[in-house]
């Protein structure tokens, strides 16, 4: 009789299971907006800063739903696009803390992609990438991105963060070690040299700018030069003065943020200017136009360029301008 009451009951349980987890069902839906928005704000990263060669270490990377859409993670049922953690700068590198030979998941989907932990984040709400790492099998001091990224929709850029870590031994030269913000590359720091001195570079025929150490460049920004009118003067000079803002002299007195005088004559180096009475009209245009000759002999930045160039460059900073 005792038998035949446990086979009834196991009998019963397997006919439940399908129902429990049919009530389980992972809830796909929400209120679709007019236009989606996917935004992030990075909050905090939560690791070991130094580990062993081959240790394998922990990363807890926590990350805010700010736009108007649920994001779904990898593992999710859902039919809409996946978040993961990508690498970056450069982007969709293969990182060399990826591992896939743990006696559990590491939550690494490949070399360049790390699948989010939680299943659905709202938006307002927190979302948490949790995953196992193997570090290089040698001393280093190794700087890696990441970035939030809406697989084949965008990539959420205001969610980028830095995580940096020091295997053995490996370390910087404490006299260099306030060179190491300006650097925004995945690479392990302490084989690049940062023993030369800080200077700019600007290729009119390319419209870039590089700020570089030495010969080491480590940021590349688009810029606006002198139109074929009103070039901008080649040659090596030096940064003669800054100025948070600087307002022409001359009609129509355009604002110039992160103003930087590279050559007497009043050439500076400058975030986009504006007029103080056009409502962003003239700064608008600036926008359009960068990357090309557009200014009367200055050169110009986007506004976050110039403010990390700002902060990287001092008075007497060597400037080349060639072609």
């Amino acid at each position: 009789m005792k038998r035949k009451l446990i086979l009834i009951s196991l009998i019963s349980l397997l006919f439940a299971l399908p129902l429990f987890a049919s009530a389980q069902t992972e809830n796909c839906d929400f209120q679709k907006p007019e236009q989606f928005n996917f935004d992030a704000k990075f909050l905090a990263t939560r690791k070991n800063g130094k580990v062993e060669p081959g240790e394998v270490f922990e990363t807890k990377i926590y990350i805010k739903n700010t736009g108007n859409t649920p994001w779904f993670s990898e593992d999710s049922a859902c039919a809409w696009p996946k978040i993961n953690l990508g690498t970056d700068n450069d982007r969709d590198r293969n990182s060399p803390f990826h591992t896939n030979t743990l006696m559990w998941d590491s939550n690494w989907k490949q070399p360049n992609r790390i699948k989010m932990s939680s299943s659905r984040v709202n938006p307002g709400e927190i979302a948490e990438f949790t995953f196992w790492s193997r570090a290089p099998q040698k001393d280093g001091f190794f700087r890696e991105y990441y970035t939030p990224v809406v697989e084949g929709v965008k990539w959420m850029e205001n969610a980028k963060t830095k995580s940096d870590l020091i295997v053995g031994t490996g370390n910087i030269n404490p006299e260099n070690k306030d060179l190491l913000q300006y650097i925004d590359k995945s690479l392990d720091l302490s084989e690049i040299n940062l023993e030369g001195d800080k200077n700019i570079l600007v290729d009119i025929s390319d419209q870039k700018m590089w700020l570089r150490v030495g010969d080491l460049s480590i940021r590349e920004f688009p810029v606006s030069t002198g139109t074929y009118r009103t070039p901008t003067p080649i040659g090596e000079t030096r940064i003669i003065n800054k100025q948070e803002v600087r307002v022409g002299s001359a009609w129509p007195h355009y604002i110039m943020p992160k103003w930087m005088m590279f050559r007497h004559g009043g050439y500076g180096i400058h975030a986009l200017p504006s007029l103080g009475n056009d409502n962003g009209v003239f700064w608008r245009e600036a926008l359009n136009h960068i990357g090309t000759r557009r200014s009367h002999g200055c050169i110009r930045l986007l506004p976050w360029d110039a403010e990390y160039a700002y902060d990287f460059a001092e008075v007497g900073t060597p400037v080349k301008v060639q072609y």
